[in-house]
């Protein structure tokens, strides 16, 4: 499998992360995957992908089941809390994922993420002509290299023309939930945004697509692979009761039960991974 992360330009790191390259060689009478490797299913690659604030998915020249959503191009998804099933019908993959920082996919395309939450859509589907665009750009540009300058000048583009207030606002309320480690109910939110309850919580969800409560496990999780993640690219041991702790979790059976219900896996198992192929497990891993 050969993976390449590129990220975006200067301007656009606020709204979307990183956009990551995917390549999974083999037919479904070449590959002779181990019985209990999650990745293959009756010789199909299958990737596992984790919750996520949003999504685009870019196929080409390869058809994928993407949790009962067949595709063969350019693929939304929206906010979810549990990991996403992606099978190719040939055997093999070839792909990108454009990872979206919270809010990002509203603030860039005007998304209500509400509507979108937990859906998997084609561009088709969708029935946008921006999005369209963008398919058009990546099946018909051969080298990632290529690919990330056309789509960051087509989010250029989209960049909101005078400051999103909503944007900022969600911004300073994401470093909030981080600096509490996730301790935080949704009226103190309400009051770091200088936002009636109410109004917080309508723009949360379009913004979000899910709600506070909600968006916070899933912060929480990420933050989590993510330490993780840097104690393993040190060469240090990742002891789990210290990681629940210095997250946020009562203790470690209350980190396993989140890690089960979101990552569908355990915390010794992501331990055991060690250094993954992302650089936060929050996007394609092995």
């Amino acid at each position: 499998m050969f993976f390449q992360i590129l990220h975006p330009t200067e301007a656009l790191r606020p709204y979307i992360s990183r956009y990551v390259f995917v390549k999974a060689e083999g037919s479904t009478d070449t590959m002779m995957p181990p019985r209990d490797d999650p990745r293959f299913v009756n010789g199909k690659h299958v990737q596992q992908l984790l919750p996520n604030y949003g999504s685009l998915i870019f196929q080409r020249n390869v058809t994928t089941d993407i949790n009962g959503t067949i595709s063969d191009g350019l693929t939304l998804l929206g906010a979810n809390q549990t990991t996403i099933g992606i099978t190719t019908l040939s055997g093999w993959y070839e792909g990108m994922m454009l990872d979206f920082e919270p809010g990002g996919m509203h603030a860039l395309l005007h998304i209500d993420l509400q509507q979108l939450s937990g859906q998997v859509l084609t561009a088709q589907s969708y029935g946008d002509e921006g999005l369209m665009q963008l398919d058009h750009i990546f099946k018909y540009t051969p080298q990632a290299e290529h690919i990330a300058p056309l789509i960051d000048a087509f989010f250029l583009g989209h960049l909101p023309h005078k400051e999103d207030t909503n944007y900022t606002r969600l911004q300073s309320v994401i470093a909030a939930c981080d600096e509490a480690k996730g301790n935080i109910c949704a009226a103190e939110m309400a009051s770091v945004a200088c936002l009636s309850e109410r109004q917080f919580l309508r723009i949360f969800r379009t913004y979000v697509g899910i709600p506070p409560k909600q968006f916070i496990r899933l912060r929480r999780f990420h933050r989590t692979l993510q330490s993780m993640q840097q104690t393993a690219a040190k060469g240090k041991s990742i002891d789990l009761m210290t990681v629940a702790l210095q997250h946020g979790y009562y203790d470690l059976s209350h980190m396993a039960l989140e890690f089960q219900q979101m990552g569908c896996v355990s915390p010794s198992h992501f331990r055991m991974l060690g250094i993954p192929l992302t650089d936060d497990f929050s996007v394609f891993f092995a």
